[in-house]
């Protein structure tokens, strides 16, 4: 019987930062819409890359900003990285419970070859060849519980 990885929708309220919420309303919206859990799921870890891209790049302007004086407001400036903190955080252990969630469906015949491919991405990286990111990113769509 073939499991697959709990593809649970990101609730809004977990998120304190418009752009969180929307995202998370969104993705909530379209697990309606998706019928299969394997494509809930590419879609949740989807949504969870590009949030972190996101906030990540607010969080770095708006530190930026205020390490350099930029800021015409500071306060209102350290709420938006407070809240953006809090939302990566909450990204953080939504992508747990997700990767958590993905170990439980893998079959144990496939752990062994998805701990090498871990082990081969994770290591030093050669001169000259594609970057891990690149590598892992462009995977996303790989078969999940051997589909």
């Amino acid at each position: 019987m073939e499991r697959f990885p709990n593809a649970a929708p990101l609730d809004p309220a977990n998120f304190q930062g418009q752009k969180g919420q929307r995202s998370a309303r969104m993705s909530n919206l379209l697990n309606h819409v998706l019928l299969s859990q394997r494509v809930q799921f590419l879609h949740k870890v989807s949504t969870l890359v590009e949030m972190v891209e996101d906030l990540g790049k607010d969080f770095r302007r708006a530190a930026d900003d205020l390490a350099e004086g930029l800021s015409v407001n500071p306060k209102e400036m350290w709420d938006d990285v407070d809240t953006d903190h809090y939302d990566l955080n909450t990204c953080l252990r939504e992508a747990i419970v997700v990767f958590k969630s993905f170990l439980l469906a893998l079959p144990e015949n496939q752990l062994g070859t998805f701990q090498d491919t871990v082990r081969e991405q994770s290591g030093p990286q050669e001169t000259g060849t594609a970057s891990r990111q690149g590598l892992i990113r462009h995977r996303r769509t790989t078969a999940i519980a051997g589909e």
